[in-house]
């Protein structure tokens, strides 16, 4: 399917402009200059409940007035505007469906499942991509070389201002890929060829938050370096609700992750041991914030208490003490991290 025309979408909402509001899409070359088509890009959308981001993210697809698309959202049951919305722009779809699933990854397989492009990229129902970002990667994919997995730059903004550019860059070790948090580039601008998703057997639906990490680790430990591109391919949104702010299931399933991968990633023994101790005092430190959430002050401490008997090293480090002196002194209300578990 060519990319609608701004004319051939819904108006869009008052009080909306810019992108992709009511900026028309760049009209694209059909071919290269060497009578190469361009490929056809197969985008996924998982989303559950979203329906006041979602919009934003399907007209940041259909705008990119990129020739060969293939668009495809997933919506895991919502209960709020969500399927409406999908509705609304469904002549423009090559697949969509609502109804409960297994979680994002999940989806996000299910999504691929239909899919027929040459390349992929998932993007999430709050994030959303930046103009002409599809015509770049496939510029970037029709390259001599022909590279199987590309990484672009991705803007962090929220509601009311840009906060920072996440930069794209490759570690030279792959092991740092196990590290927490230890992306070093951002999945909303990432693509990918549809030949090596399928060689490494897609995302693990049995994971909810590193799934994204655990694949593009796979790929790498196929001996496939990411193209990387300077430049922002994609925006992630910064908001109260977003997975990320849920930093301790992150650590948990970070642990499994290791295990399976650090002999594959070249790890000793000693620097395996020591990534997973520090999930394990990451998820301690953690889970003393949850317990004083859902209980009370009084059980918080009792968990700081389990944390120290079971890490009595902890007891050095700076943010431990500052976390008890919270405990004995701070409101609920003043403290951040209890906003954030």
């Amino acid at each position: 399917m060519r990319c609608p025309d701004l004319q051939d979408l819904p108006p869009h909402p008052p009080g909306r402009n810019g992108w992709p509001w009511d900026i028309e899409p760049i009209p694209s070359s059909t071919q290269f200059a060497n009578n190469d088509p361009l490929p056809k890009i197969s985008i996924v959308t998982p989303s559950f409940n979203q329906g006041g981001f979602l919009e934003e993210t399907i007209r940041s697809v259909l705008l990119q007035g990129y020739p060969e698309l293939e668009y495809i959202v997933i919506d895991g049951g919502s209960t709020d505007d969500s399927v409406e919305i999908i509705k609304k722009y469904s002549p423009w779809l090559h697949y969509w469906i609502s109804e409960p699933d297994k979680g994002q990854s999940s989806a996000i397989n299910k999504g691929f499942q239909m899919a027929t492009g040459s390349l992929y990229a998932y993007i999430n129902s709050d994030d959303l991509y930046e103009p002409c970002a599809f015509l770049s990667a496939a510029t970037e994919f029709m390259k001599p070389e022909r590279p199987q997995l590309l990484a672009g730059d991705c803007i962090i903004f929220d509601e009311s201002v840009v906060k920072r550019t996440f930069k794209a860059w490759w570690p030279e070790e792959i092991g740092h890929l196990l590290k927490p948090f230890g992306s070093t580039f951002p999945q909303p601008a990432a693509f990918w060829s549809r030949d090596i998703y399928f060689q490494v057997g897609g995302f693990d639906e049995n994971s909810h938050y590193v799934f994204d990490r655990e694949f593009f680790l796979k790929i790498g430990l196929t001996g496939k370096a990411p193209l990387i591109v300077g430049k922002p391919l994609a925006r992630y949104r910064d908001h109260a609700d977003t997975k990320t702010a849920q930093t301790v299931r992150f650590y948990q399933e970070s642990l499994p992750v290791i295990e399976k991968y650090a002999d594959q990633c070249g790890l000793t023994n000693q620097d395996k041991q020591a990534l997973m101790r520090i999930c394990q005092d990451e998820i301690g430190y953690l889970s003393v914030f949850i317990r004083w959430k859902q209980a009370g002050r009084a059980a918080g401490l009792a968990e700081f208490c389990r944390l120290l008997l079971r890490s009595p090293w902890l007891v050095t480090e700076r943010k431990i003490m500052g976390q008890f002196r919270r405990l004995l002194f701070f409101r609920e209300q003043g403290v951040e991290e209890l906003r954030h578990v």
